[in-house]
């Protein structure tokens, strides 16, 4: 019960770098292949950051209510699940790492963190602009973009500030990270 209850909580990191909220999403028809968009920086710019969390997602049908975890975890194991995401682990740039410990709420405009999901060669990051959090999701492989514009796909910024700015604040009173929250608060 330790071990999964150490997992389950380590899925608060999906939540750190753009973690959706709501399910469905896709593709809904159409056949316009979208422009090419550009690599965000160098690849693997985060390669030397420190280790924030590391983890196994839950499976389809985890229940972690009944272990006394909450609602915006479970969310994002019934959003994602079904992506067999495997293991993940989040990166804190070094720079705001102090910010990130402390639970503080003013980060730096930059680079704040990144979610690597290596099974799916996604990796979701959270930046800040004018104490603002930009949610992106990149592949790891080159660092381009791959954000839709879709209302509501998993992967369009938009839906990722629904999380980060939902909950009763959760994650909002953490400067827009969720990892760094404690659930026994």
């Amino acid at each position: 019960m330790k071990r999964f209850l150490t997992l389950s909580i380590a899925v608060v990191a999906l939540l750190t770098l753009s973690v959706a909220c709501t399910k469905g999403g896709g593709d809904k028809g159409g056949s316009a292949e979208a422009p090419k968009a550009k690599p965000i920086g160098p690849v693997e710019y985060w390669k030397d950051w420190e280790k924030g969390v590391v983890g196994q997602f839950p499976n389809c049908g985890t229940n972690v209510l009944q272990l006394g975890l909450d609602q915006i975890l479970q969310d994002t194991v019934d959003t994602y699940c079904a992506l067999d995401p495997g293991h993940y682990k989040s990166l804190i740039n070094p720079a705001v790492k102090d910010i990130y410990d402390n639970k503080g709420t003013d980060y730096p405009d930059g680079r704040t963190a990144i979610l690597l999901l290596p099974k799916l060669g996604v990796a979701f990051t959270t930046d800040h602009k004018d104490g603002k959090p930009i949610f992106n999701a990149i592949l790891m492989a080159d660092s381009t973009p791959i954000n839709s514009a879709e209302e509501g796909h998993p992967l369009n910024p938009k839906t990722c500030a629904n999380c980060h700015y939902g909950y009763d604040g959760l994650c909002e009173n953490r400067g827009f990270t969720c990892g760094n929250r404690s659930l026994i608060e």
